[in-house]
């Protein structure tokens, strides 16, 4: 049988990424901590973690994080259930930096509302955030694959829609004789980072129907920075939508090809472990994704 309080040791070295942080955050010796991991390591006959900084976990370790962090969300299931409050064991979250910088504030929003538990959100991009979910790093996750993982449960949520925007002058200046779709791979354009390559490619592929290009393309770590960019009339951009809604309806920013949109579909992905944290959370995302997305 799991030495839980030993799992449990370990899971903070882990999450805290120090020996010495762990037994100050359990009011332990550092010496107590480190040989309640090593004796956890023997029960199993294998390395849970590399000692090396930053502390690096082992296949093994990454399991053991992973059911550790399912345990410790029945125990709070359990003890709402019993007592009408849970740990306070924060639940981690990944969702990517479009859906950061447009709905997800409404979700974090809304869900404060009904919920005190202290979320901790990840970003990453939607085809990678399932693999931080398949290896315990998070709860749950938004990603572009419907497919649950293993003990999971997924949600379609609705499409991500995404246009292709410039400024009035910006489309004056590169389409003196009208906009043209050959054209795009020429522009100065703008991506998030190296993620948004296939994004890119993807739109100039399947709504423009060209050969795609990315030669051109400046690279923009930054949500609230990338649009002001645009704004500038540096650059053109895909942008979701519902994120430039204001500056499409004042004409600051005008749309290349208005019946050529990327719809990326997105998923709502989480553990299935009757934790009614997850389950409230999960009621909140659907409920604001009903209004957004399409």
């Amino acid at each position: 049988m799991l030495d839980y309080q030993a799992a449990y040791c370990f899971y903070q070295v882990a999450k805290l990424q120090s020996f010495e942080a762990a037994a100050q955050a359990l009011s332990l010796t550092q010496s107590a901590v480190s040989q309640k991991v090593k004796r956890l390591e023997h029960s199993f006959g294998a390395p849970l973690l590399i000692r090396e900084r930053p502390i690096r976990l082992t296949s093994l370790g990454e399991h053991l994080v992973t059911h550790i962090q399912k345990v410790l969300l029945l125990e709070d299931g359990l003890l709402e259930l019993f007592h009408g409050s849970g740990s306070e064991e924060p639940l981690s979250i990944a969702v990517n930096n479009d859906v950061l910088a447009t709905w997800f504030v409404d979700v974090l929003s809304q869900f404060s509302d009904v919920d005190s538990t202290i979320l901790q959100v990840k970003s990453q991009d939607q085809s990678k955030t399932r693999e931080l979910l398949q290896r315990g790093d998070v709860m749950a996750c938004v990603c572009d694959v419907g497919a649950p993982v293993s003990g999971g449960r997924s949600v379609s949520l609705g499409n991500m829609t995404y246009e292709l925007v410039a400024t009035p002058e910006f489309v004056n200046k590169h389409f003196p004789n009208g906009i043209d779709e050959t054209a795009v791979t020429k522009l100065p354009s703008l991506i998030y980072d190296e993620h948004d390559i296939a994004l890119w490619r993807r739109y100039q592929q399947e709504c423009l129907w060209i050969e795609a290009d990315t030669r051109k393309s400046h690279w923009y770590p930054s949500s609230h920075g990338f649009v002001a960019l645009v704004k500038s009339g540096t650059v053109c951009a895909l942008i979701p939508s519902v994120q430039i809604k204001e500056e499409l309806s004042s004409g600051q920013l005008i749309s290349l090809f208005p019946n050529q949109r990327l719809k990326v579909p997105l998923f709502w992905h989480w553990y299935e472990l009757g934790n009614p944290v997850l389950e409230r959370l999960t009621k909140v995302v659907q409920s604001v994704t009903r209004t957004v997305l399409l």
